[in-house]
């Protein structure tokens, strides 16, 4: 299991991607997954990706394509296999196309955004077991808003804005692999809501199968 965390090669001053790193590893670790390794840089992780069982992504791009872009885009590129993308990953690589059709959706600069972080309610809009039993959750997080998904991916969760139900999770199958996408995990605060360690191990073990 490898975690790409932000951070490194990729920061920004929003998210404190070394905690939540360590949080998802500890997550998953719980989960039954006994080898997790977080790598920060490109380097570490196209080092590591062709033996990962799952890529999970917790990093993010700032309101500007990153220099480093055209090579994560290589990096990832080259992987086929399952993949979980958290929370800003949404906004990773704005001009590669090939991101967005691998993840089911992204966030559109320009459009997408998200109100102050702070309590949020998620509810599920499918009957996937991934969200049996999350009918509807609390947290405190960021709520992205606008973000553009697929047609064929299949949204688990959404939070409500302006009277609309605006997604925050999803899956899909992509070239043969399952993806999944998990708007949840803005900071350690958010972590300790149940239903931001529930999805996120269900969506991993579900991309695993």
């Amino acid at each position: 299991m490898l975690v790409f965390s932000g951070g490194g090669d990729y920061a920004d001053p929003w998210h404190p991607f070394a905690e939540t790193s360590a949080r998802v590893a500890e997550i998953l670790a719980a989960a039954g997954h006994n080898d997790v390794t977080v790598v920060d840089s490109l380097a570490e992780l196209e080092a590591e990706l062709p033996d990962a069982e799952v890529l999970v992504v917790n990093a993010g791009g700032g309101p500007e394509p990153h220099p480093l872009d055209a090579e994560l885009a290589r990096i990832l590129g080259a992987y086929d296999g399952p993949l979980v993308a958290l929370h800003v990953a949404a906004t990773l690589l704005p001009e590669s196309d090939a991101w967005e059709r691998m993840l089911g959706g992204r966030w559109v600069r320009g459009r997408s955004m998200h109100p102050p972080r702070g309590p949020l309610t998620v509810r599920a809009v499918s009957r996937h077991p991934i969200v049996d039993g999350l009918a509807s959750s609390a947290t405190v997080d960021e709520a992205y808003s606008w973000l553009r998904v697929a047609a064929s991916s299949e949204v688990l969760l959404v939070h409500d804005l302006e009277g609309g139900a605006q997604p925050m999770c999803w899956i899909a199958e992509s070239d043969g692999r399952r993806v999944a996408y998990d708007g949840l995990g803005h900071d350690l605060e958010a972590y300790e809501a149940p239903v931001a360690v529930t999805v996120l191990g269900r969506l991993v073990a579900w991309v695993a199968a």
